[in-house]
């Protein structure tokens, strides 16, 4: 049986989303302190921790969101839809010039940051910076975010560390935050909080403090849990109709939706025939529990 947590009501009250203008926050409504960061962290704690079936979906999703918010900012013109591209359509290791950042949101989305510090040199290559002391500081900051005192302060800590050897790194430095968020926090996959709270356009990080940065991680969180909610209901619908489905093969398929932000007719290639799996596809896509991304007619992606 699917979890029912997949579709449990989390959601944030309304004392905690007060200051933020998106939620029809007050515009003197005091800023986001202690309270309203542990009372956000702990509501999405439960979703982290719920081993939903959408799970992986949702941090995938997440993290291509993120990726597309960090690409925004450097400049480059690759939106969401051109990155799920990357992953979805292009067989083998991504590629382009979007893709170093893509990667690292992909690896901080697939599991805890602790047990692979070692790959840390290689995904800060990626991002174009010179490793110099960056991976020794990120793995300081990871190492001693446990014993940091809240998770603000970890992270606080963290994109100063990575500031000071690096100020020009302002990218690496928002990833390096949500890395340390997730270690200090002890989830077992790390989420884009911080990247997917910033404001658009450019941001003085070396400003941050730990007042500005709750708001950001607040912002952050609400999204995230948006999201959550959200993709919970559609895998719901998507298991309600798993026992209609005739194809063979089709429950593996739904359990693949499930774990993927999208997927294409070839990323089943391993679990079903193409034309079968075009045929299970269209008949997810007509039942209104999955759907198909692109608004293409050839090269479609599909997802929750």
């Amino acid at each position: 049986m699917p979890s029912a947590t997949a579709v449990l009501p989390l959601h944030l009250p309304a004392w905690v989303t007060r200051s933020l203008s998106e939620r029809g926050g007050l515009d003197r409504a005091a800023p986001a302190g202690p309270a309203q960061i542990g009372a956000a962290l702990t509501v999405l704690d439960a979703a982290v921790t719920a081993a939903a079936p959408h799970a992986g979906a949702w941090a995938d999703r997440l993290a291509l969101a993120a990726a597309a918010l960090a690409v925004a900012r450097s400049g480059r013109p690759e939106d969401e839809a051109a990155l799920r591209d990357l992953v979805a359509v292009s067989p083998g290791p991504l590629s382009g010039p979007a893709a170093p950042v893509l990667g690292a949101y992909l690896w901080l989305a697939a599991g805890p940051p602790g047990p692979r510090w070692g790959e840390l040199p290689r995904l800060i290559a990626g991002l174009g910076a010179r490793t110099d002391g960056l991976p020794d500081a990120l793995a300081q900051a990871l190492a001693t975010a446990a014993d940091r005192p809240c998770p603000l302060a970890a992270a606080v800590a963290a994109l100063q560390a990575v500031l000071a050897t690096r100020p020009d790194r302002g990218a690496l430095a928002v990833w390096a935050v949500d890395i340390v968020l997730a270690r200090w926090l002890g989830w077992p996959y790390g989420l884009p909080l911080v990247s997917l709270g910033l404001p658009q356009g450019s941001v003085d990080l070396a400003a941050l403090d730990g007042t500005t940065l709750a708001a950001v991680v607040l912002r952050g969180s609400a999204r995230a849990l948006d999201r959550f909610v959200l993709l919970g209901h559609r895998s719901a619908a998507l298991q309600a109709v798993r026992s209609r489905l005739r194809a063979r093969a089709a429950g593996r398929v739904v359990e693949r939706l499930l774990t993927r932000d999208a997927l294409s007719v070839a990323g089943v290639r391993d679990l079903i025939p193409e034309r079968a799996a075009r045929r299970l596809f269209d008949r997810l896509v007509a039942l209104g529990v999955v759907r198909e991304l692109t608004g293409r007619t050839t090269a479609r992606l599909y997802g929750l």
